[in-house]
């Protein structure tokens, strides 16, 4: 789901590394009742469906803020797993769209990580806003995540270098 014409549409991509083995990045993404514990934008998360031994079907409502201060609740759910590789999840609430993050390993055996948002506000105060909002909700965006990048980093007592943030 890109911007195209659509204000309230938004297409992000995270990009960052790790020091840490991709393992352990998996066991801690896969971990979604953690990451309150380190992601400073995640205020909670209630897991309302575990999901099968593989994690498919696992659904959580989720309350995060950005740094601005509105918040926002949506559900997610795990739709799509490939150790230690993929991780694909569908979002409802405030806003709608999916998550996929992507795993790899750079030549120096750091782990690669991508993130891309796609998604739409559903939320009528974040829709009529949009076209002149746009650029906050993208920069509380990419605060949110370079937080969760380093929070990660710290849980995982790992270093990061290379973040970036960016939106179509």
């Amino acid at each position: 789901m890109s911007g195209g014409g659509d204000s309230a549409a938004f297409a992000f991509v995270s990009r960052w590394e790790l020091s840490a083995p991709r393992q352990y990045v998996w066991d801690a993404l896969v971990d979604f009742n953690a990451w309150p514990v380190w992601w400073p934008g995640l205020e909670k998360v209630i897991e309302t469906i575990h999901g099968d031994e593989d994690g498919i079907g696992q659904k959580a409502t989720a309350v995060w803020r950005g740094p601005v201060g509105y918040s926002l609740k949506m559900a997610i759910e795990a739709v799509e797993r490939v150790h230690p590789d993929y991780l694909r999840g569908v979002a409802t609430g405030d806003v709608v769209g999916e998550g996929t993050w992507t795993l790899g390993t750079t030549t120096d055996d750091w782990t690669s990580i991508e993130f891309d948002w796609n998604v739409r506000a559903n939320r009528k105060w974040m829709e009529f806003l949009a076209p002149v909002a746009r650029p906050l909700f993208v920069s509380s965006h990419d605060h949110v995540m370079k937080e969760g990048a380093e929070g990660l980093a710290t849980h995982l007592a790992a270093d990061l270098r290379d973040f970036s943030a960016s939106v179509e």
